[in-house]
């Protein structure tokens, strides 16, 4: 036992000896061994270092003592040009509160300090390089023969606020470091580390784009020296973006050569950790998915010239989406490439997109992209998909597009050279297209104005021409179809000389005219610049029927026509429909002047329509003169109306020059107003119903004045000649003859409202009394009197020599009447008019006699002679 407590009692005083001697040692040579230090470090440093008290312990890391300095600063080297890093702190290399080296005790006793450890806490460090590649942090001095390097083995800093700042390659970084540790080498011409970081980026800069708040870990072998850096082997860990990286930099020939692995990069996380001028690109869309990357640069950089750089992603389980409009696209996965190619320059330059996929909805699309040569770049795309519009209304809710339905799929393909600075439009021909969309039951409604199509189908296609084959969709009721061709579509969609020319039939089983006018503005059409309606590099001819047609109150079924355009001339040619119990056929051209404003020519021929539907479906054509209430009988003839218009297609009124023929069979005249102020000269019964079974003649519009010629009208009423004008402003003047026997004889009347046949007879050159009146109307007020000054009847021959003059400026600036025959052949002489009675005789007038006469029938003659 008591061998036991004397072995304890030599133990523990072996333990304290061992404890107070160190600390012993300590106390008296803390002298020794702070000088012994500085002189290392004043050794070993090519630069100042300076702090405020030292103290040594033994209790922090027995049995090793622990050398602790306060406010230890260690100042830059000078070999680099602080006047590049103005902005930074060029006094201090490295500040530390508090600086604790660790030094192994029994090196104390042999007079060689050992340092085991050193820990720098709560200071900052700045690491500077100019553009020469010069460093701030070069500290080891320059010495000949083998100099002794310094080993580092656990250097730890926590709470360091650190710069780093690379003119030469434009890069700085900012932050704090958490904890670093480091182990590694100080050689006299460099550093060997190996790294251990967590520490948190304030911001990245490279080449002006600034990253901020960035979490950061890392583990570096590194190798630096005054004209290289390299990595052997580092991983870094860029919030949850990981890394590898290795290579090497070497600074004296500018050159570099990198590698650089993503693994599982989140493409959401990047986004965000972006600079905010390249974060801009991804505009309001939120991209997603896992992005594997690797990236090689290598060669020359900065004044020696361009890296090589290849870069190698593909990403998976790829979204994007667009919170405001519920747009969101799956599936999305590629694999591609960049590279700058053989010559590390612009023309050698080369992104590819391989195997793209996605979908949307049940929709998909395929295809691939690649473009070649940024200089004149070369473009090859292939797109294939189609599009489900039933989910499309989540992506447009703008209120431009809705109600979206149906399905559209098709093909893309581009391949070509972009010619300079052209842009994609200008470039269309270059990029060879082919390209072809199929419609299924598609539908959609465009703009506020509610333009809506449904029930699209049928196939375009586009290479140089475009073709809508069977192409047919629905509008407000109205089914129409097309099959259709643009040659030179492409070029000419690109701003080309090419002329435009369209072929094609359309067919549309109603049109509803008033359908066409847009009832509320649409904010898409009328946007931005007018469409040119005559556009000068345009032709097309093209076929259109209709199998019924709604004008207003018109109605005209079996209407087909032929469309042709010419530079600044629409002409609608073959013109036929069945309408208003009879046949219209004729053509219709407007035209666009060389001084402004619009002319337009039409001409129509009637066969058997019903007059009275015929003012009624065309609102008695905007005047209250003469009404549908007013008139019965079947009309056949022909018109031709020359019309100019202004700017905005309003009809110039006055300009309008116009020449009927017609023709009224079987037909009335019933409670007309100017007819009825002829009742202080006939019965007003008479004159409330006129009857006729036949009336020709013809009309005549020039400044804005309707001329009727003579002609002689067997009436139910009375037999009489009339003639006269009416103005378009509502004034008019009509000269009418009757029978003085007419106007007396009241009688007579009553047996002729009766008579079977009412033959005519010619009267002798002394004639038989007329009664000549004027019915006038004036500012509104109607007048009846005698006619004392009836003149010649010109009106036919000037207002045809009027129509010639226009005739022959049209034909000047569009060749309309090259085929006239009128502009070379003197007019036939040929009648007036030509009026049959009510029971079909014929009755002619000579239009070489001034003046017609009123003839009467043998009964009257009979009926005078008597008395």
């Amino acid at each position: 036992m008591k061998l036991v407590k004397k072995i304890a009692l030599f133990a523990g005083g072996i333990l304290l000896l061992a404890i107070l001697v160190p600390g012993i040692a300590a106390v008296i040579w803390q002298e020794k061994v702070t000088g012994t230090l500085v002189r290392k470090v004043n050794e070993s440093v090519d630069t100042r270092i300076s702090y405020g008290d030292l103290r040594l312990t033994i209790f922090e890391s027995f049995p090793n003592i622990t050398v602790r300095f306060s406010d230890l600063l260690v100042e830059p080297s000078p070999f680099y040009d602080r006047t590049q890093l103005r902005h930074e702190d060029n006094d201090t290399l490295l500040y530390a509160s508090s600086f604790s080296l660790t030094v192994s005790t029994p090196s104390l006793l042999t007079g060689t300090v050992a340092v085991r450890s050193i820990t720098a806490r709560d200071g900052e460090v700045n690491l500077l390089t100019d553009k020469r590649g010069d460093i701030n942090y070069r500290v080891m001095p320059e010495k000949k023969g083998n100099g002794k390097n310094v080993r580092l083995k656990n250097i730890s800093a926590v709470n360091i606020r650190a710069v780093y700042n690379d003119r030469s390659s434009e890069m700085r970084l900012s932050g704090i470091i958490g904890q670093a540790i480091l182990g590694g080498e100080i050689f006299r011409t460099g550093i060997y580390l190996n790294t251990i970081l967590n520490a948190r980026l304030d911001s990245v800069s490279l080449n002006g784009n600034t990253i901020r708040e960035i979490p950061v870990t890392a583990a570096v072998k590194l190798r630096k020296s005054a004209s290289s850096l390299s990595v052997a082997k580092g991983s870094l860990s860029v919030a949850d973006l990981n890394f590898d990286i290795s290579g090497n930099i070497n600074y004296s020939a500018s050159t570099l050569n990198l590698s650089i692995d993503g693994k599982k990069i989140s493409i959401a996380s990047l986004i965000s950790r972006l600079p905010d001028k390249l974060k801009s690109f991804t505009g309001t869309f939120s991209p997603a998915g896992i992005l594997d990357l690797t990236c090689n640069i290598s060669g020359p950089y900065g004044e020696a010239g361009k890296p090589h750089i290849d870069v190698t992603c593909g990403l998976t389980n790829g979204k994007m989406s667009h919170s405001a409009s519920g747009f969101r696209v799956n599936n999305l996965e590629f694999s591609g490439g960049i590279t700058n190619g053989d010559h590390n320059s612009a023309e050698t330059f080369r992104i590819t997109v391989d195997n793209l996929s996605a979908r949307y909805g049940s929709a998909s699309v395929k295809g691939s992209f690649m473009l070649n040569n940024l200089t004149r770049p070369h473009v090859t795309l292939t797109l294939d998909g189609d599009l489900d519009f039933d989910d499309l209304g989540r992506i447009f809710r703008s209120g431009y597009i809705s109600d979206q339905s149906g399905t559209v799929s098709g093909t893309i393909r581009l391949a070509g050279t972009i010619p300079g600075d052209m842009s994609i439009i200008a470039a269309l021909p270059h990029l060879k297209p082919d390209i072809s969309f199929l419609f299924k039951d598609f539908g959609a409604s465009a703009g506020r104005s509610g333009l809506a199509f449904s029930q699209v189908n049928g196939s375009l296609s586009v290479k140089n021409d475009l073709v809508a084959e069977n192409l047919s969709l629905t509008f407000r009721e109205q089914h129409i179809t097309l099959n259709a061709v643009m040659k030179n579509f492409i070029p000419w969609i690109s701003g080309r000389s090419d002329m435009l020319d369209i072929t094609g039939d359309l067919h549309a089983d109603r049109i509803v005219t008033s359908s066409f006018i847009a009832e509320k503005s649409d904010t898409l059409v009328t946007a931005g610049k007018s469409p040119d309606l005559f556009p000068g590099d345009v032709t097309a001819s093209i076929n259109l029927r209709v199998d019924s047609l709604i004008f207003n109150n018109f109605r005209a079924a079996g209407l087909s026509a032929g469309l042709t355009y010419r530079p600044y001339v629409y002409t609608f040619d073959r013109v036929k429909a069945e309408g208003l119990d009879g046949l219209l056929t004729g053509e219709f051209m407007l035209g666009r002047q060389k001084e402004g404003g619009y002319i337009s020519r039409a001409i129509l021929d009637v066969k058997e329509i019903d007059i009275n539907k015929t003012f009624a479906s065309f609102n008695n054509f905007g005047q209250d003169f003469i009404v549908s209430d007013n008139l019965q009988g079947d009309l056949s003839g022909t018109v031709t109306v020359l019309s100019p218009l202004d700017s905005v297609f309003a009809t110039v009124r006055k300009g309008i020059v116009a020449e009927a023929h017609l023709v009224i069979t079987e037909g009335k005249l019933l409670s007309f107003a100017p007819a009825e102020s002829l009742s202080s000269y006939l019965d007003l019964d008479e004159l409330r119903n006129i009857s006729f079974s036949r009336m020709e003649n013809d009309l005549f519009i020039n400044n804005g004045i309707v001329s009727i010629p003579k002609m002689l009208i067997n009436s139910s009423a009375v037999n009489f000649t009339v003639y006269g004008t009416h103005e378009f402003e509502g004034d008019y003047s009509y000269h009418v003859r009757l029978l003085l026997s007419e106007v007396l004889s009241r009688k007579a009347r009553e047996r002729n409202r009766g008579a079977s046949a009412m033959g005519q007879v010619k009267v002798d050159g002394s004639g038989k009394a007329t009664v000549p009146l004027k019915i006038e109307c004036i500012n509104g007020k109607t007048s009846v009197g005698y006619d004392l000054g009836q003149a010649q009847d010109n009106i036919k021959s000037d207002i045809a020599t009027e129509k010639q003059t226009l005739k022959g400026i049209l034909n000047e600036e569009y060749g309309w009447y090259e085929t006239d025959t009128t502009r070379i052949k003197p007019q036939e002489n040929k009648p007036r008019f030509d009026i049959t009675w009510e029971e079909g005789k014929e009755q002619s007038v000579d239009t070489d006699k001034p003046e017609e006469e009123v003839r009467e029938s043998p009964i009257r003659i009979l009926l005078k002679k008597k008395r």
